[in-house]
């Protein structure tokens, strides 16, 4: 059998962890290259197509559509280009160059042949793969940054078979990733698979409300477009300049204000209603505060929210407001109708959202403490931190044992913080907290051991972990689930989570949100 080298395996991957710390302002592209690597380094080729990175890097239904949807093969030409002006530029000297080829999700790596004189590229190191990437069409670039994309069909596809002439260096990878201790081996520990979404008659629907102008793409390559379905109001710009609890605060710029009504046209089909506001107007030195603006909304003609106050449901100005509906259905001429009537001041509404939803059950949500997402064995895309007050992201932590999923622990929150989920407040929930001492041990950084970490975690008022010290319970670098159930919400739809230091700083890595109702 042919050996592994496993220093040029291990080069490798410090090469992707460089480029992925380089990439990180681009949290698209960073998310993007971090899953073709770890695909690649799993030996899994067959899943680098279009269809499967569109779902589990950017977070597509199944069903969605390729021909008006081209996320997937615009965020690859977006890496593309990043990876050579990067090796063009200031690393064209380094000793591992990585190339994503033209018509191809597969990435390849190239090394230098060591040649003391001007350094040369060998040949790409061959892969088994089959053409995955279709060219992007000239339209499918609107609302990303202006470039050229062409078709390339026939150098990718001489490119490629030459790659699976060597197909069974991809099996020796997957072997040497499986029995080596790295940071590329993602699974979850959790057996929780998500529940199967019964209605995707519609394919999600996201409307920057009052914004007019190219598409906005999110963290999880999620399409906003502008301002369309409304009657009535006008659009206005907010006087936001910081906007706490959200990940994505493009989605609070723009408001439409005054009376006014959405239409929304969908298929037949039980869906998921998000809205979202910010209140920054009034409130603390803003002047004014609670009872400045109340306004009513109606869903379908029935009464949602009446006398809603955006400040005391977000409790404070400034901070992005979610409101979650569970089992919402178009009325009877196919239209999903919501209006915004005054009752104090002038209604406003940020952003809509309308999902493809499970009849009775809220859509899991699943946060990791990451600024890219994540994506386990179970297929389970895990969004980027958000919905969090106060705290501070601590990455460049050790391998953690103990679970299929190390990568899930690769940062975390810590300090003095909150987290304010939004849920549908007619259910209760379970909620998995995902922890790992990383820090303090004999053998970490910190030094210390039992006692060095201590705090409190409660939720609703109600306390889920008094004096808990990860390293008493699990050691350093192991990981640690702590799962609590029949959680209520308030009756402002959140669930509340505190977690209030007593000994030096509070830690987490992960959230999961699951809805208990069957």
């Amino acid at each position: 059998m042919q050996s592994v080298d496993t220093s040029v395996l291990d080069q490798e991957k410090l090469e992707v962890e460089a480029l992925l710390e380089r990439f990180s302002r681009s949290p698209r592209i960073a998310g993007l290259l971090s899953y073709i690597c770890r695909k690649y380094f799993a030996g899994e080729l067959d899943q680098l197509n279009e269809t499967q990175i569109a779902v589990e890097v950017f977070g597509r239904p199944p069903d969605f559509d390729r021909s008006q949807d081209a996320i997937a093969r615009v965020e690859a030409h977006r890496l593309r280009r990043k990876l050579k002006e990067f090796y063009e530029g200031e690393g064209k000297d380094r000793p591992i160059q990585i190339v994503l080829p033209p018509g191809s999700y597969i990435p390849v790596f190239q090394h230098r042949n060591g040649s003391l004189k001007a350094p040369a590229l060998t040949e790409p190191r061959p892969l088994n793969g089959t053409l995955a990437e279709e060219p992007v069409k000239e339209n499918e670039t609107k609302g990303a940054p202006a470039s050229t994309i062409g078709s390339q069909t026939r150098r990718s596809k001489a490119l490629l078979l030459a790659f699976g002439i060597f197909g069974g260096i991809a099996g020796l990878t997957a072997w040497h990733f499986v029995s080596t201790a790295h940071k590329w081996g993602a699974a979850l520990p959790s057996k929780t698979e998500a529940p199967a979404i019964v209605s995707q008659a519609s394919p999600p629907i996201r409307i920057l409300c009052g914004y007019s102008g190219a598409a906005h793409i999110g963290l999880l390559g999620n399409r906003w477009t502008e301002d369309q379905y409304y009657i009535g109001g006008r659009p206005e710009p907010s006087t936001q300049r910081f906007t706490g609890r959200t990940n994505d605060p493009f989605l609070f710029r723009r408001i439409r204000t005054g009376e006014f009504s959405y239409a929304i046209p969908l298929k037949p089909g039980t869906y998921e209603l998000h809205l979202f506001f910010v209140e920054a107007t009034y409130g603390e030195e803003l002047g004014g505060g609670e009872l400045s603006r109340t306004f009513l909304v109606r869903l379908n003609g029935r009464t949602l929210f009446d006398g809603f106050d955006i400040i005391a449901d977000a409790m404070g100005p400034r901070i992005a407001d979610e409101r979650v509906i569970r089992d919402v259905s178009p009325d009877s001429d196919g239209k999903l109708h919501l209006s915004f009537e005054s009752e104090r001041g002038q209604p406003i509404i940020s952003a809509i959202e309308v999902l493809p939803g499970i009849p009775h059950r809220q859509l899991p949500v699943r946060i990791v403490t990451q600024p890219t997402s994540f994506t386990d064995h179970l297929g389970q895309v895990w969004s980027p931190d958000n919905y969090f007050l106060g705290g501070q992201m601590s990455m460049r932590r050790p391998p953690v044992t103990g679970t299929l999923d190390p990568d899930l622990y690769a940062s975390e929150r810590v300090g003095n913080f909150t987290y304010a989920i939004p849920v549908d407040p007619r259910d209760t929930y379970t909620a998995n907290l995902y922890f790992a001492e990383t820090y303090f041990g004999p053998d970490g950084p910190g030094g210390g051991g039992v006692g060095s970490r201590v705090f409190n975690v409660s939720c609703n008022g109600v306390m889920l972990l008094q004096n808990f010290d990860i390293f008493k319970e699990a050691g350093r670098c192991h990981a640690l689930v702590k799962s609590f159930h029949g959680l209520k919400p308030t009756a402002q739809g959140k669930l509340l989570f505190w977690f209030d230091p007593v000994v030096n700083y509070a830690s987490i890595f992960a959230i999961e949100v699951l809805d208990e109702a069957r």
